[in-house]
C-alpha cells in the first residue's frame, strides 16, 4: 500500500539503507535491541531498578499492613511473604530473539519464540541475580507471571535453573495456556489470596495493573492514579522493544502487517 512504502521509505532514509536484505534493512526495533544490548544506560538502569527493590523489600517485611497488590486492600493478611516478577526483560533478557528477529526482517510469533526458548540460553537480566539471591535469604516466595505460553514451560525452567535463579516449584512459574484463568490480572489474584505480595516487578504496565490493554491517554491515566505505588511496592524496567506500549499505538491488532502497524505508529511521532 502507498503509505507503507512511505514508511519503508522513511525508514531507509533514516538509517541510510538502499535495499532490504538482512544485513542492511532497517528493522524497526534496531534501535532498541542496540540499546539493550550495547549500552551501559541500561546496564545501570536495571541494577538501579534491583537495588531499589531489594531496599523496599526489608522495608515491607518490616510493615505489616505492606502490600503491593490492590486486591489486598490495607489489612494485615497475616499470609506468607511473595514476591512476583514478570519474566522476559525483567528477569531474562530476551533482546538476542529479538537480535534475530532485527537480522532476519522479520516479526514476532509464538512458534518463533517457542523454538528460541528451547535453547534456553536468555541470560539473566542485570541485577536481578543479586535481588533474588537476598529474596530468599529473607524468606521470601519468588512466584514469576509471565506471558509466556504453557507449552514453553519446560524451556522456561530449564532457563533458570541453568541461571541459579529461585523456583520452589511449577505453581510459582505461572505462564499463558490461552483461558480467561491465565490473564495476569487473575493470576495475581490468585497468588495474593494466599500469599502478602510484598512487590510487583515488571516491565509493562500490563504486570501492575489490569487495564494496560487501552489506548494512550487511558494507559497514561492509570499511571497516575497509582502514582504514590511507583518506586515503592512497584518497580517498573525498561523494555523499548515490544510491550503493550507499542501495541496500543496500533489497536493491538497484531494481525496486521509490519507496514500497517507503522502507519499508524508514526503519525503518532511528536515533532
Amino acid at each position: 500500500m502507498v503509505r507503507g512504502l512511505l514508511v519503508t521509505l522513511l525508514l531507509v532514509s533514516a538509517y541510510g539503507c538502499e535495499t532490504r536484505g538482512p544485513a542492511t534493512a532497517s528493522h524497526e526495533s534496531l534501535g532498541a535491541v542496540l540499546w539493550i544490548q550495547t549500552s551501559a544506560e541500561y546496564a545501570a538502569s536495571t541494577h538501579q531498578a534491583y537495588r531499589l527493590a531489594a531496599a523496599n523489600l526489608d522495608r515491607a517485611l518490616a510493615d505489616p499492613l505492606w502490600t503491593a497488590a490492590i486486591e489486598q486492600g490495607d489489612a494485615d493478611s497475616g499470609l506468607p511473604p511473595a514476591v512476583i516478577l514478570d519474566l522476559d526483560q525483567t528477569v531474562l533478557d530476551t533482546s538476542p530473539y529479538n537480535a534475530r528477529i532485527v537480522l532476519d526482517y522479520g516479526s514476532h510469533s509464538q512458534r518463533r519464540f517457542a523454538e528460541w526458548c528451547r535453547d534456553s540460553t536468555a541470560p539473566a537480566i542485570p541485577g536481578v541475580k543479586g535481588f533474588l539471591d537476598h529474596v530468599t535469604a529473607r524468606g521470601v516466595t519468588v512466584i514469576y507471571i509471565s506471558a509466556r505460553a504453557e507449552a514453553t514451560r519446560e524451556c522456561t525452567t530449564r532457563n533458570l535453573r541453568s541461571l541459579g535463579l529461585p523456583l520452589e516449584g511449577q505453581q510459582h512459574l505461572l505462564l499463558r495456556d490461552g483461558t480467561a484463568a491465565t490473564r495476569k490480572t487473575v493470576q495475581r489474584s490468585w497468588v495474593a489470596s494466599r500469599h502478602r505480595i510484598l512487590l510487583l516487578i515488571g516491565d509493562d504496565l500490563g504486570d501492575f495493573v489490569d487495564g494496560a490493554k487501552s489506548d494512550r491517554e487511558t494507559r497514561l491515566a492509570l499511571v497516575e492514579e497509582h502514582a504514590g505505588r511507583w518506586g515503592r511496592q512497584w518497580i517498573v524496567l525498561p523494555n523499548p522493544i515490544f510491550g503493550s506500549w507499542s501495541a496500543s499505538l496500533y489497536g493491538f491488532d497484531h494481525s496486521l502487517p509490519r507496514e500497517e502497524r507503522l502507519d499508524h505508529m508514526v503519525p503518532q511521532l511528536r515533532p
